[in-house]
């Protein structure tokens, strides 16, 4: 494929950044996630985030879940309204659960409304921009090296080593597949295996529409820091060997379990009380 004079251009003046020692010849394998107010990118030697902005975020985690199912309640009382069915009580585990198609019928819709709700959560966030800027960044850094702002724009939202894409491989187990085991194991093995094998292209779709959105200047100049802070320190440190927690802490998985743990209690006391706050009838008299 004939390359344009642009891209000769800024490939060329990449590679005069990492000729001057900016950047290494072998970059690391970068992890990178989106933070409430920035971007956090990790090797296992350094991490860009502070360890309470990776703590808020799994907090602001667990608060968007609980956010999406306020919201999958209003959706699901609506339709049981205008249906007749008791979705509601079903989600809410109001209703013991019974081996009928019917009722497992209600549980694949109660699920598949929540994990909806929390995707159009997450896309209303700033956190959904943050993530692409997070996106366009790695992949900049993985074309060209040191990436400029010219560079990282230009890059796709898309990552096929997103996170996402793991979630829709193993979602559909959880959402459908767990319940259609009452009542028909054999299609729920089906849906396992249809779930991982279309990993790929569903993951993409619910990145490019839900997950990610275009970042603005701002929010693309904090994956650039983060990624020209991380790079200066490989340049540095290219080879230091650390523990496997310290690694662990430096990719922030410690510190957002942290965040998402604090975040579920929280979360698992309000579950608890949804009905009693949400029933209209009881606080309308």
């Amino acid at each position: 494929m004939r390359k344009s004079g642009r891209d000769v251009a800024v490939k060329s003046a990449c590679l005069t950044v990492q000729d001057n020692g900016s950047v290494p010849t072998g970059r690391p394998r970068i992890g990178g996630t989106a933070v409430v107010g920035g971007v956090h990118l990790s090797t296992p030697t350094f991490g860009t985030a502070s360890s309470w902005r990776l703590v808020l975020t799994g907090l602001a985690m667990m608060a968007m879940g609980g956010t999406a199912l306020v919201l999958s309640y209003v959706v699901l009382w609506t339709i049981g309204q205008v249906t007749g069915s008791p979705l509601v009580e079903v989600h809410l585990q109001l209703v013991g659960p019974t081996a009928t198609g019917q009722y497992v019928a209600w549980q694949i819709v109660g699920n598949l409304v929540t994990f909806l709700m929390f995707l159009l959560v997450v896309r209303l966030t700033p956190l959904a921009a943050y993530h692409g800027a997070e996106h366009k960044v790695v992949h900049a850094i993985e074309r060209y090296g040191y990436p400029t702002r010219e560079m990282a724009r230009e890059m796709p939202r898309v990552h096929r080593r997103c996170g996402t894409t793991l979630l829709a491989g193993i979602l559909p187990a959880f959402l459908i597949a767990a319940p259609l085991l009452l009542v028909r194991p054999a299609l729920a093995i089906v849906v396992v295996l249809l779930g991982w094998t279309f990993r790929y292209p569903v993951g993409a779709l619910i990145q490019q529409y839900l997950t990610t959105k275009e970042p603005s200047g701002k929010q693309l100049d904090a994956g650039l820091d983060a990624a020209h802070r991380l790079l200066d320190d490989w340049r540095r440190n290219p080879h230091t060997d650390l523990s496997p927690f310290v690694s662990l802490w430096h990719r922030g998985f410690v510190q957002l379990l942290i965040g998402v743990l604090t975040g579920s209690q929280l979360l698992h006391w309000a579950y608890q009380h949804l009905h009693i706050w949400l029933d209209w009838e009881l606080w309308l008299g």
